[in-house]
């Protein structure tokens, strides 16, 4: 029986491992169940469709590609034929597209139910540039004649059809070429259209050569404020004038213009710290302004294809999430994205720190607390005890026992119950020795 009890309690370090392997095991499990709820950290790459090189769509692509390289991550820019294809990319389920620039006013939000806008990023003003034999009050007196109306399948053609439809301008009533920009600006001064239209910048070399050809003129949209409260991601500009070159005086007098914004279009399942990567990557390529918007004005939440995601609501109401704004992105999403774990950890640390000390010192003081009910059970046999050959072997039961005990590894803060039990030991061995005549030095040893 001594035997079996020094087997199960000769080392506190046994004990100790129990207790608090118990408390962290149940406390890795909780950890382990509340991160199936948190999110996982997103994809280090991510394409979006942007348009053909030398576009605006593919020259922003381009610089926020550069800003997610900065944070660790990877765009990749895919070349498109424009806002068309970009939206047929982004809605094929099969694509790996996630993110487009799309120009508004070509979708319908219901008819892509799986697409969500981050925010407009910039004016796209609409440009009719016409030959200046023409005299065009309102786009209805176009009916009759040759207009460029942009390439097929690009965001330009699919707006500007639309546009005239309203003005009773369709293939039925004029010659509507599906035909861009750089194709048509020859045989507009060829006099072989009559006018075209684009989309673009201020800057765009479009603008800037057709501006300063003086048998070509940059029609002003009279009817503007109808155009903007029938279609609500359309807004008023005003070229001022000098606006395009102050020395040249271009355009000579202010020149009101109609303008979609271009979108930033994701998938709604994109992962929300890439949204929020985009966020900040649009903010940084388009927060600077330009001839028609001031510093701040852009990204926002103004005149969008599709609706705002919650990521983008936040963003435009607070800012970019707190750690986002003073730790490097990936540091950031990664303390965000464990913040959920911090629920179970502080719910069980609280108890565990207040039952394991205590259970610990209960296991500690059971282990030599059980040494007593075997002494016990010797002191009973010891009092009623007569025969010297009893009270020997007697003796010699607990002179193994004094020596276990003594054996016996606990903390130092123990060692008071380690003697206590010693001391009992030597009590009942004393009255053993008086039953066999024998003196010996009363002495712990």
């Amino acid at each position: 029986m001594l035997k079996t009890l020094l087997k199960i309690f000769k080392s506190h370090q046994t004990m100790t491992l129990f207790i608090y392997g118990t408390a962290l095991a149940l406390l890795a499990l909780s950890l382990w169940v509340a991160f199936q709820y948190v999110d996982p950290l997103p994809p280090t790459k991510v394409t979006i469709a942007t348009g053909g090189p030398g576009g605006s769509y593919y020259d922003f692509a381009q610089q926020y590609a550069d800003y997610f390289k900065k944070q660790g991550y990877e765009l990749e820019v895919l070349e498109t034929g424009g806002s068309t294809d970009n939206l047929a990319l982004l809605s094929d389920p099969e694509s790996t597209v996630q993110a487009a620039l799309i120009q508004g006013g070509i979708a319908a939000p219901e008819d892509h139910p799986n697409l969500e806008s981050l925010g407009s990023l910039y004016y796209e003003p609409i440009w009719l540039f016409q030959s200046a034999r023409l005299d065009t009050a309102t786009l209805p007196d176009l009916r009759g004649k040759t207009i460029a109306v942009g390439s097929e399948g690009s965001g330009t053609q699919h707006l500007v059809s639309a546009l005239l439809a309203e003005n009773d301008v369709t293939p039925d009533t004029a010659t509507l070429k599906k035909i861009g920009a750089g194709e048509a600006i020859p045989q507009l001064l060829d006099r072989k259209i009559d006018a075209l239209f684009t989309i673009g910048g201020v800057g765009s070399s479009s603008v800037g050569t057709l501006i300063r050809n003086e048998d070509v003129n940059l029609y002003s949209f009279t009817r503007a404020e109808a155009y903007t409260r029938t279609h609500h991601y359309m807004r008023k500009l005003v070229l001022p004038q000098g606006g395009i070159d102050l020395v040249e005086n271009l355009p000579d007098h202010d020149i009101t213009l109609l303008a979609p914004t271009a979108n930033l279009v994701v998938k709604d399942d994109l992962h929300p710290s890439l949204k929020y990567l985009f966020l900040l990557a649009a903010n940084e390529v388009h927060g600077k302004g330009d001839l028609f918007a001031a510093p701040g004005t852009f990204p926002n939440g103004d005149a969008l294809l599709f609706p705002l995601s919650s990521e983008g609501e936040n963003f435009y109401k607070s800012g970019p999430p707190f750690l986002m704004r003073y730790l490097p992105f990936q540091l950031a999403i990664t303390i965000e994205r464990l913040k959920i774990l911090l629920i179970p950890l502080l719910t069980l640390l609280f108890p565990l720190f207040k039952i394991t000390p205590p259970a610990y010192r209960w296991q500690i003081r059971r282990r030599i607390f059980k040494w007593y009910k075997h002494l016990k059970q010797l002191d009973t046999e010891a009092y009623e005890m007569t025969c010297k050959e009893d009270a020997q072997r007697m003796l010699d039961q607990l002179e193994e026992m004094d020596r276990m005990v003594l054996e016996t590894s606990v903390p130092l803060s123990y060692t008071d119950y380690i003697y206590s039990l010693r001391l009992h030991i030597r009590m009942i061995q004393r009255r053993l020795e008086r039953i066999m005549g024998e003196t010996k030095e009363d002495t712990i040893t």
